[in-house]
């Protein structure tokens, strides 16, 4: 018997590796084929010199081109949403209630369906992210294995999870990251039999993403020495302006997101509003359109001005916020990471910084990293990729000290972060585990029993005794004469 258990649970084990090395390269493939595509078609439109139908005023050159191509491309997010008869976009929000939840289902239709929106927003000119969305489409695919008929049963937790972490790993070229963020923001607790599946996934989706060779990760970045006295101040004053930004971030794109109802607008409606935003925005300021990569980089590497740098932070801290709330889809993962660097290259230009130019990298990468980690709720996450995209254990540590302060700030006055929000808004505290979304499920009428040794408020004790024992139970209740 032992050794048929044994034989058992060693095919269990072996099929959850194999399953999970199959997501991990399909999930691979299809991120950079969405990431390349995407920018690509981006890049075409918005930053082809060729490209360009423009108009004067007032001594103001405008691009009417964003204005052309923004609007259509919210009109076609809507109409889809619309055919696919959907109330909302799916995002990672959904990815954390489906690995929680006992069922553990995904809605397919609704999962595929956000991606395609969120590669026609992306492709448009919507000021969101790519990451959010290749996390939901990872966790999709997972569940649309698990559904067929040739899969060994596995636990659905774990199977969502390889999806996420593929995803990540893929997107970034960052694997250890992949493993860690779903085990954080997804799974929330570790196991061996996870962590296995998981690093497979990771794994093979990381060696897939090589061998393609599509895209390479976006971030990469050269670390420089540095001396950590040079820039604790700086850092510690990251730290709670970076839960400040995340904190507003946060609650205008829930703000905004309950606007569309309340202005008795159709959710298929609602993109068209964020279309006109980025359009308008566009004409003047196209830097902050787009996922912002090239702008990033560029705030990353080379010193700007403080008035364009905050232009650039109010601008894609509203336009973003606009577009999510208003259904235009898209992540907020890359948004999250253009404001933290821009807000680090802000303290750079500072007196309290060092005028070592080269500090800039390092406050960037360390304002990147603070803000994505509260906007995610994955402190962990942003510091192992912070070591994994620059190859720096300083540039890690040094972006440590901001990110413990601002997710101390951000958890105890917003929450865990956005998406533990938008959960707790459609009634799921995710934050109180498991057992509370499966009794928030279960009726109590269901277990109600009619039948019981009923004992009014006079009865007596041995007349009581002698009720229990002629109706075989060991409990009674009193009941009053208004039942």
């Amino acid at each position: 018997m032992l050794k048929k258990t044994s034989i058992k649970t060693i095919k269990d084990s072996l099929s959850l590796l194999i399953i999970a090395a199959i997501i991990g390269t399909i999930v691979s493939f299809v991120a950079q084929l969405f990431i390349i595509s995407a920018k690509n078609i981006y890049e075409f439109i918005f930053n082809n010199n060729d490209f360009i139908l423009s108009f004067d005023v007032g001594g103001m050159s405008l691009n009417l081109i964003p204005l052309i191509i923004c609007v259509p491309s919210s009109i076609l997010v809507g109409l889809l949403m619309y055919y696919l008869k959907l109330p909302r976009w799916f995002g990672p929000a959904d990815t954390i209630y489906a690995a929680h939840h006992k069922a553990g289902v995904l809605d397919l239709k609704g999962g595929f369906g956000s991606t395609l929106a969120s590669f026609i927003s992306i492709s448009g000119g919507a000021s969101v992210g790519i990451y959010g969305p290749l996390v939901h489409f990872g966790a999709t695919v997972s569940s649309f294995i698990r559904r067929q008929t040739f899969t060994p049963k596995i636990p659905h937790d774990i199977i969502i999870g390889s999806g996420v972490a593929a995803a990540i790993s893929a997107g970034f070229g960052a694997p250890l990251a992949g493993i860690i963020f779903a085990h954080e923001t997804v799974l929330r607790h570790f196991s061996m039999k996870a962590v296995a599946a998981l690093a497979i996934a990771s794994m093979a989706a990381n060696y897939s993403a090589t061998e393609i060779d599509i895209v390479s990760p976006p971030l990469l970045l050269t670390a420089i020495p540095f001396e950590m006295s040079d820039i604790l101040t700086s850092l510690a004053l990251i730290g709670p302006l970076a839960a400040v930004v995340a904190i507003i971030f946060m609650k205008l794109m829930i703000y905004l997101g309950s606007l569309p109802p309340k202005l008795k607008l159709q959710s298929w409606q609602a993109p068209i509003i964020a279309g006109f935003a980025c359009g308008l925005c566009g004409m003047i300021f196209s830097e902050i359109l787009g996922l912002g990569t090239e702008t990033l980089i560029s705030v990353i590497t080379n010193e700007q001005n403080i008035v364009y740098l905050l232009a650039l932070l109010i601008g894609k801290l509203v336009l973003t916020s606009i577009c999510i709330g208003f259904g235009f889809f898209g992540g907020t993962f890359s948004p999250a990471l253009f404001l933290g660097g821009v807000l680090g290259a802000i303290i750079f230009q500072l007196p309290i910084t060092s005028i070592n130019p080269d500090l800039l990298s390092v406050l960037a990468v360390s304002g990147m990293a603070a803000v994505s980690s509260s906007v995610i709720g994955a402190p962990i996450t942003a510091i192992i990729l912070v070591l994994e995209l620059t190859g720096s254990y300083e540039y890690a540590i040094a972006a440590t000290f901001p990110i413990v302060i601002c997710s101390f700030i951000t958890s105890r006055t917003f929450g865990n972060s956005l998406f533990d929000k938008q959960l707790i808004s459609r009634g799921v505290a995710i934050t109180k585990g498991r057992e509370q979304i499966l009794l928030n499920e279960v009726l109590i009428e269901s277990y109600v029993e009619k039948k019981f040794t009923k004992l009014s408020t006079k009865t007596s004790i041995e007349k009581a005794i002698k009720l229990l024992t002629s109706e075989k139970t060991t409990e009674g209740y009193i009941v009053t004469k208004e039942n």
